[in-house]
Formats: C-alpha cells, structure tokens, sequence
C-alpha cells in the first residue's frame, strides 16, 4: 500500500490516516481488559478475552495495565513482531523508568483526594505508598490494588517485568492476533484508501476529526487546538467498535477509531460496510436500549436519574447502556445543571437505516 498523504490545514496541522499495527493492536488488548463493561466491541475481544484463563487474565491486566505505560511505543514501528523485539531488546531499567516517569508527571485528577509528592525512590520503597500515590494521581476508583501490588514488585525487579510483558505480548500475538491481524488488514487499508481521497484543507481539526470518525470531540478531553500538536493521526480498528482510543507520538495526537468509510466514497468494500453496520445494529439488538431510545424519542431530552427510574434501571446498567448509545452516536449527551441530559440523535437513526438499506439493495 503507498503511503498516505498528508494533507495540511491552513496554519494548523497534518492530517494523516494510517495503518499503524502496534497502536491498532494494544487497543484492542486494552478493550479485552474492559471487555465485561463494554458492549459493542468486535465480537473478537469478547471471544479472545474468554479464551484466556484466569492466570492469564491475571498477567493480561498486570501488562497492559500495570505497566500500560512501558508498552506505549513513543513512536510508529513497522509491525508489531519489530516493536515486540524492540522491548525485548530495550534496557529494563528504562521500561520501567517510563512508568515511573509518567506517574510522576501526570497532573492529579480532578476528583482525587490529597495530594502527596513523590519520587522514584519513595514509590519503589514502599507498596501502601505506592497505591496511595496512585490513588491521589487517577482516583481511587480506578486503581486496581491486586493488579498495582504485583507491578510494584515486578518494578522492583525490572528485569522480571520486562521478561513477563515480553513472554505476554508475543504469546498474544501468536496465539491471538497474527492470525486476525492478517484478515483485518484488508479492510483497514480499504478505509485508509477511502480518506486518502478527501481534501481536509477547509476544515478545522474539529471537523477533520469528527469527519474522520463521526464523533464529537470534546476539547477539554482532547486538547486538538494545543499549539504543541502539529500533526493529528487516525488509525482505524475493526475491533474498537463505538470506542476512541487515544495515543501521542512527541507532537502528534492519535485517534484510533472504529474502521469507516467516509461519506460518498467510490471506494466499495463490503467487508469494512458489514463491519460497520454491525457496530450499528449492535448497539439496538437489545431490549433495554431499544426502550431507551424510544422513551426519549416519545418524551425529548432526559435526565439520566429519570432514565433509571421510569426503566428501572441500577445505575451501572444505565450507564453501560447510555454509553454505548452515546458512542454510537444514537443520542446526544450534554450536561445539564450538573447532570447527564440525553436525546436523540434522529439524523444518526436515518444514517443507519439508509446504510442498511444500501448494503443490501445496492445493484
């Protein structure tokens, strides 16, 4: 495949879309991790994730995880069996000094308790401490106390740390992923080809991005208009589904997004066409989203407290449900007077009837 071009927007940025393996293929291991709360996902992750044994979802957690930020690469690669002998090859103490340095530098959460410093030193000295450090950084909440344990030990010994993410990721590659990277290629670079063809010059990255993957993105979350960022990346995932995955290459921001084909395209491939409208009709195959949809279609905009109660709904499944709808775009979500307000997002309904509609009564 050539490569893609890269398009410049006025004084702004590049805009590439690109087949980037090592990126595409750690989202996919990290949606595996939070399979069991998202629906929606490839049918691949659900069924890849059940097919690991409770050590190995163990040891799948701790690497992508635990040490999420010694798998990152900081720049492309060619393949993933090249990055894989890259991490093999790399200096141990500087995988685990790139965790280290992250946790360090990350700027505390909004919600998190106090504040309490730290160094490499202090964090490797003592667990209790290393969890609590931890916990005032990202939230308590999202801190796996069994899972961090383990990688402060294993930090501890950089050495075993490396040899246990090593053994993993080239165990998930050959059990798993070569085989299923090999069919999706195809699709993949049928989706680049497709964007290869669009003129971004006239739009902002705001609507170079939502083009791309047919999402909003909020700019708090995301930072597109950083005067640090001169080129912005989207890698497409068959697995990912309605989900965005974000990595960042020095001045570039990545997307990954689910693998699309733009609007009025000439390209015609109907294996990337099934992949997407099953993400679609996924997020409706399902009794309870469907009468979401339809209570807010009949009442307008609605409260997520109002959602649970005329539904009767906990509050983990409203909000596993909601989100899902929000990521595939079938409601709209904003916040009202503290709360989360929902409504429809009719134009997104007829988009997926007339792609339905196209697929399968096309000449």
């Amino acid at each position: 495949m050539s490569k893609p071009e890269s398009v410049v927007m006025p004084g702004v940025a590049t805009v590439d879309v690109r087949l980037d393996s090592v990126q595409a293929i750690i989202q996919s291991l990290v949606l595996m991790v939070r399979s069991e709360d998202l629906s929606g996902l490839s049918p691949w992750i659900y069924e890849t994730a059940g097919a690991l044994t409770a050590e190995q979802k163990i040891t799948h957690r701790l690497v992508v995880i635990g040490f999420h930020y010694a798998v990152i690469p900081s720049r492309r690669w060619k393949d993933f069996p090249t990055y894989l002998a890259h991490l093999e090859n790399s200096d141990p103490l500087i995988l685990r000094d790139k965790v280290l340095d992250f946790y360090l530098n990350y700027e505390p959460c909004g919600n998190a308790g106090k504040q309490i410093e730290g160094n490499q030193e202090l964090l490797l000295a003592d667990a209790d401490y290393f969890l609590e450090y931890l916990g005032t950084r990202f939230g308590e909440d999202l801190v796996d106390p069994e899972i961090e344990l383990k990688a402060h030990q294993l930090l501890n010994d950089p050495g075993k740390m490396q040899g246990v993410i090593v053994s993993h990721l080239k165990f998930m590659w050959q059990e798993f992923y070569q085989m299923e990277w090999e069919r999706i290629t195809p699709m993949l670079t049928d989706a680049v080809m497709a964007f290869e063809e669009i003129d971004f010059s006239s739009m902002s990255r705001e609507e170079a991005a939502k083009y791309i993957t047919g999402k909003d993105f909020d700019e708090e979350h995301w930072n597109l208009n950083s005067e640090e960022i001169n080129q912005l990346i989207f890698v497409p995932s068959t697995h990912t589904g309605p989900y965005l995955g974000r990595f960042q290459y020095k001045n570039a921001l990545g997307v990954v997004f689910g693998a699309r084909l733009p609007k009025d395209t000439k390209i015609h491939a109907p294996d990337l066409s099934i992949n997407e409208i099953t993400i679609r009709l996924s997020a409706l195959a399902d009794d309870v989203r469907l009468h979401i949809l339809k209570l807010i279609a009949e009442e307008g905009e609605l409260r997520s407290q109002v959602i649970m109660e005329r539904l009767e709904l906990s509050q983990s499944a409203a909000s596993r449900h909601l989100n899902q709808l929000s990521a595939t775009g079938y409601l709209i979500e904003r916040r009202c007077s503290g709360a989360k307000c929902y409504s429809l997002n009719g134009e997104r309904v007829q988009d997926t009837l007339k792609a339905v509609s196209a697929f399968l009564l096309c000449d």
